[in-house]
């Protein structure tokens, strides 16, 4: 074969295979308009999701229990909470029923016995007064006789005479000081309760 038939060849072999590759090759436009037809393909739905089974489904809450009311506080003194108002007092069983004022027939008699009743203690303290200086002079005198040996020797009782048995001179003496300061003693007493008698009269 001469060198013209193989370049010959070659060409057609050559321009052969260019045919064949462009064949297989999409032309451009079709391959563009196929990219946007892809893109504007919807997207398929998602599944429904599945119902829930009666056991799944979920009850209503029940209502919670209505609240009791507060029971009152007890009794706060000096607030204005409820039970601050202490309640009113039970009639005490034991209690004396009240007294009504006298009527004047037991105000007069009540009035005369304690006008009464002061005239017998003035009475009775003065009498008192009386029996105490009479034993105040008495006891002077003894005293006197027991110290002048000269007088006439003092009157005694049984029980004083048994009380100065043995005694001297000096000892009877200070016996009847002794006496005589209980006669003056009483004297002052009695003449005191008189003084308080006589500033506190009974009222009516």
């Amino acid at each position: 074969m001469s060198r013209l038939s193989i370049a010959i060849a070659l060409v057609l072999v050559a321009a052969c295979g260019r045919s064949e590759r462009e064949a297989a090759a999409p032309p451009p436009i079709a391959a563009a308009k196929s990219a946007p037809a892809a893109e504007a393909a919807p997207s398929p739905k998602p599944a429904p999701a599945a119902a829930p089974s009666p056991a799944e489904t979920a009850t209503p809450a029940a209502p919670p229990p209505a609240s009791k009311p507060a029971a009152e506080p007890p009794y706060t003194p000096g607030t204005s909470l409820p039970g601050a108002i202490p309640p009113a007092p039970l009639p005490d069983p034991n209690a004396r029923p009240a007294e009504t004022a006298p009527d004047a027939l037991t105000w007069l008699r009540d009035s005369q016995a304690r006008k009464a009743d002061h005239e017998r203690r003035l009475r009775e303290t003065q009498e008192a007064i009386d029996a105490a200086r009479a034993d105040v002079a008495r006891w002077q005198d003894v005293l006197l006789a027991f110290k002048n040996p000269f007088r006439p020797r003092p009157q005694l009782t049984a029980e004083d005479a048994a009380a100065i048995e043995g005694m001297d001179g000096v000892a009877r003496v200070h016996w009847a000081e002794g006496r005589l300061a209980g006669a003056n003693a009483a004297l002052e007493s009695a003449t005191k309760k008189l003084e308080e008698l006589k500033a506190n009269p009974p009222l009516n």
